[in-house]
């Protein structure tokens, strides 16, 4: 009958359920301009806290085997980071750069018990500092909400040895209001972390990070950070100055993207992991939220029942009068043809006369109680002579002449009965008419022989004149 939303149907599902509404932007820009703030290249410079004491975060020794959460031999407290972050089409590709520099000379003078070590391996305590990379990649979900859902982390971010984890439920990026921007990774049972950043401009932003394990039942670390947009080209300029600048061992420089870290090769996503792997990106999935089949509106289920229903009841009314009419036919000239054998049919019940009308009623009176019961008429109906007649056509016979309902019929209500019958005589009329010579003989002889003949009394002749003779004696 028509689409979802025609003149017939219901409203579209998806013009209430965005969810549903498969013309619904697929581009995260489409989707919210704002998006646009973070997306560039971005330096910031990351201010860490002891979440003990609130004082600047403090160095801390490495050990080989026990993976490194905030706490490493560098100097954390000032640590310059640079951002590339990716809009392209329906991802997020989030590439993050953290160069701290050296550790304290104080710290390289504290005499650590094997295995915990000052330096990690192939640096030396002082001298040499470090970059740590951190991944991020999310997408649009067929939620149609603006929320980012984040499919994996990697590097620092991953907390693992492999430096990757697929964050499965419970992880996203979303704007919040018109500036800022949130961050949330869970990891159930194990570890939180939340960003918030939020826009003064187009350009310029501030940062808060704050990590927390959740089996040790504390915060780890606590972050700001102030976030500047710069070019490409300052990007570029900035990583090689910092790699020199705090020495940073040549096999760790930093590169633009995850998958030519050497360290963490292999932690880019594939394809297959956008679709439908660790994400379910909405240009390469198909969504779980389709649109129903058209349904027709509520009214015009019940105004086309409503039809169906007086339609019906018409077809039926109109059926159940033919039968009843057919009926009414079927029995009035059963009647008829049974008068006919006794008086001839003229074309109208008026034009046969009253005494004919009584005698034929006499007729069916066998009892000759003057008026005739249910069983006379039905002995008479069914006397063989005129064809078969059904109980149900006599019963309706039967109520159609009693017409005060007495259980008797008076002649008066058999003569109103008669009048009621003018199609059936003429119709039985016209049968008459239409009789062979043969068959007019054979219905006189029906006639004749319903009749009491009265013969005239015998004379005898001898006997009268002997007593005439006498007489004149």
């Amino acid at each position: 009958m028509g689409a979802c939303g025609s003149a017939l149907m219901k409203p579209c599902l998806g013009e209430t359920d965005v969810r549903y509404d498969a013309n619904y932007p697929k581009t995260i820009v489409e989707t919210d301009a704002r998006w646009e703030k973070l997306t560039g290249y971005f330096k910031v410079n990351v201010t860490s806290f002891d979440p003990v004491d609130g004082g600047a975060a403090q160095p801390g020794p490495y050990i080989e085997s026990v993976i490194q959460t905030h706490a490493s031999p560098f100097d954390s407290s000032r640590t310059i980071g640079f951002y590339n972050h990716t809009v392209d089409g329906s991802r997020l590709i989030v590439n993050r750069y953290y160069f701290k520099p050296p550790a304290p000379f104080g710290f390289c003078q504290i005499p650590f018990e094997p295995p915990a070590m000052n330096a990690q391996p192939g640096s030396t305590c002082g001298v040499n500092g470090q970059v740590d990379f951190a991944g991020v990649y999310a997408s649009l979900t067929h939620e149609h909400d603006g929320t980012l859902k984040v499919g994996r982390a990697t590097g620092s971010y991953a907390n693992s040895e492999d430096g990757i984890w697929d964050t499965g439920e419970g992880s996203y990026a979303k704007l919040t209001d018109d500036s800022t921007f949130e961050f949330t990774f869970v990891r159930p049972d194990e570890f939180s972390s939340v960003q918030s950043f939020v826009f003064f401009d187009d350009d310029t932003a501030a940062l808060s990070a704050v990590h927390t394990m959740i089996p040790m039942q504390r915060i780890v670390s606590a972050n700001t950070a102030t976030m500047v947009r710069i070019s490409e080209e300052e990007f570029l300029a900035g990583i090689e100055e910092y790699n020199e600048a705090f020495q940073v061992p040549q096999p760790i420089q930093a590169p633009m993207t995850s998958d030519e870290v050497a360290k963490y090769d292999g932690t880019f996503p594939a394809e297959e992991d956008w679709c439908g792997g660790v994400m379910s990106d909405v240009s390469c999935t198909p969504s779980p939220y389709v649109e129903p089949d058209a349904q027709m509106k509520g009214g015009l289920i019940a105004l086309f029942v409503i039809l169906g229903v007086l339609l019906f009841s018409s077809v039926a009314l109109f059926f159940h009068r033919k039968a009843i009419e057919t009926q009414k036919k079927r029995y009035k000239e059963h009647f008829i043809r049974g008068i006919a054998r006794n008086i001839t049919i003229s074309d109208s019940a008026g034009r046969v006369s009253p005494e004919q009308l009584k005698k034929e009623f006499d007729h069916i009176d066998k009892d000759k109680g003057g008026t005739i019961s249910k069983d006379e008429l039905k002995t008479f109906l069914k006397s063989g002579k005129v064809g078969d007649i059904s109980d149900k056509d006599v019963e309706a016979m039967w109520a159609a002449i009693d017409i005060d309902n007495s259980g008797e019929v008076d002649f008066v209500e058999f003569i109103a009965f008669l009048g009621s019958c003018g199609t059936e005589f003429d119709s039985i009329s016209k049968e008459q008419q239409a009789m062979s010579k043969a068959d007019k003989l054979k219905y006189a002889s029906q006639r004749l022989s319903t009749r009491c003949l009265v013969m005239p009394p015998v004379v005898d002749k001898s006997a009268d004149e002997e007593k005439e003779g006498e007489e004149n004696a």
